[in-house]
């Protein structure tokens, strides 16, 4: 079984939370309740209980040719049915550090 919601504000269309599951799902775990559980009032919930090739390529953390991304996701309310609108930015490049300075910084040592 799969699983893709995204609760949203359905004024301003601000993802408040969404994940993706499969395997053994509760069946009759509606957005409802997991609303209710989660702290989530007044939201909207976007749901697909089969994978869509679309959404999932857009949702990968990398792009059609292979670079690493950072992948926004918010829902277009300004028409009659929500449309998910994605943003993507560079992951930006990890810096050399030296492996070192954490240990300085607990021992307070400079």
């Amino acid at each position: 079984m799969f699983r893709r919601r995204i609760f949203y504000n359905p004024e301003t269309g601000v993802v408040l939370h969404s994940y993706a599951a499969e395997g053994h799902l509760k069946q009759h775990y509606t957005a409802e309740k997991e609303a209710a559980v989660l702290g989530l009032t007044g939201c909207a919930c976007l749901e697909w209980r089969e994978p869509d090739a679309e959404i999932e390529a857009a949702f990968e953390p990398v792009d059609a040719e292979g670079n690493p991304r950072i992948v926004n996701v918010s829902v277009d309310v300004s028409g009659e049915a929500p449309q998910l609108v994605f943003t993507y930015e560079a992951v930006p490049e990890q810096t050399q550090d030296n492996p070192y300075d954490i240990i300085d910084t607990l021992t307070g040592e400079v």
